[in-house]
């Protein structure tokens, strides 16, 4: 339909301009070429006309008519087209059915969480180097809920798609290929057991792995029996939150008032926050001792607690170790460095090591940034 209309704009454009030429050109100065006559007609359908070229004779005025009242119908049905393209598609974005297959490099989340908006908070706060214009929600929430959050100032230009994140066209439409990092939560929308949920978790990371391995997935679990499933899926990070809460529960039962100090650590709320910074390529191959020495005189008051390595896309870490293994000339050597490639874990944590620990390739260090000191002095 889009296609006829452009086709009779530029009819009645090609046929306008023809007739008035043929009647104009020998006694109007105005249309001395048919370059003038198109000009004409293009600017009184478009607008009220310049004036500058007026139709003389009568039949040229004839023309002039019949071109206005055509152009208005013409001018109309385009500008309605344009309108009704708009609101159609600011109502697919609203009810998330925009299909944003082409993305490039944005954070896909799967999954609903009852306090979404604070889980987006929290994703923000941790990932300095994104915006909520990358970010885009995968899940069957409702209006209301979507609502809720995409009104949220701080979260403004989050963009969501309304669908099932086990299958494969949902997937895609979130633009699955493109990209760069993506989040499974424990979908709170999901009415089955702890069992069944996991299941849902694990089939979305298989699925998403074999669409594009070159993102980095972190996926949430509720019990730890299905982590060798997502492990088996090459799920770059894993989170057992039940695991966690307990632990915080157990530790709070110990009166050591250890869970604070977690709770302080993860939160950043107090100033002070666990995370991870790259190495300096220049400390690749160097000691644990030298990296900790380098980093106790930078000016951002970062305490090194140990390294975080295999870090990244760890089918991409397997390729390359096994690359490097296969030109290693000595046989004998081999098949233990092909049995080391098997066994890479990613984001494998080294809290604490010797000084003389050598720092790998693509390892981060683990630091505590910033400070508690002066709140505490201040309480006392």
């Amino acid at each position: 339909m889009g296609l006829k209309v452009v086709l009779f704009f530029a009819g009645v454009i090609l046929l306008s301009s023809v007739v008035v030429f043929v009647i104009e050109r020998r006694t109007n100065d105005g249309f001395v070429s048919f370059f003038d006559s198109i000009w004409w007609t293009i600017v009184t359908i478009s607008t009220v006309g310049y004036g500058e070229r007026v139709p003389a004779s009568t039949w040229g005025r004839v023309a002039a008519l019949v071109t206005i009242f055509l152009g208005m119908g013409v001018m109309g049905t385009v500008t309605g087209r344009i309108a009704s393209f708009l609101m159609e598609r600011q109502m697919k974005e609203e009810n998330g059915l925009l299909d944003h297959a082409g993305l490039k490099g944005h954070f896909i989340v799967c999954g609903w969480k009852r306090e979404m908006n604070h889980v987006l908070y929290e994703i923000l706060a941790a990932n300095q180097d994104i915006n909520p214009l990358e970010i885009l929600l995968l899940n069957k929430a409702g209006s209301d809920e979507i609502n809720a959050v995409r009104s949220d100032p701080e979260l403004k230009g989050i963009k969501f798609v309304n669908g099932d994140f086990t299958e494969e066209r949902d997937l895609r439409r979130a633009g699955i290929r493109g990209a760069k990092r993506v989040l499974v939560l424990a979908d709170d929308l999901n009415a089955g057991d702890l069992q069944q949920i996991d299941s849902t978790t694990v089939m979305a990371v298989m699925l998403i792995k074999n669409l594009n391995r070159r993102a980095y997935v972190c996926a949430e679990l509720l019990e730890e029996k299905f982590e060798k499933y997502l492990r088996l899926s090459h799920c770059d990070e894993i989170l057992l939150s039940r695991n966690f809460s307990r632990s915080m529960l157990a530790s709070a039962a110990t009166g050591t008032g250890l869970s604070h100090v977690v709770g302080a650590l993860l939160g950043g709320e107090a100033g002070v926050v666990i995370t991870t910074r790259p190495v300096p390529e220049q400390f690749v191959g160097k000691t644990y001792g030298e990296l900790h020495e380098h980093l106790e005189k930078e000016k951002e008051n970062l305490q090194l607690i140990g390294l975080l390595e295999n870090t990244g896309n760890i089918t991409a870490r397997k390729q390359e170790a096994l690359r490097e293994a296969q030109k290693n000339p000595d046989i004998s050597k081999i098949i233990p460095e092909l049995k080391g490639v098997k066994t890479l874990t990613a984001n494998d944590p080294v809290i604490n090591p010797p000084w003389d620990y050598p720092v790998q390739k693509y390892a981060k260090a683990v630091v505590i940034a910033g400070s508690y000191v002066a709140q505490a002095q201040g309480a006392s």
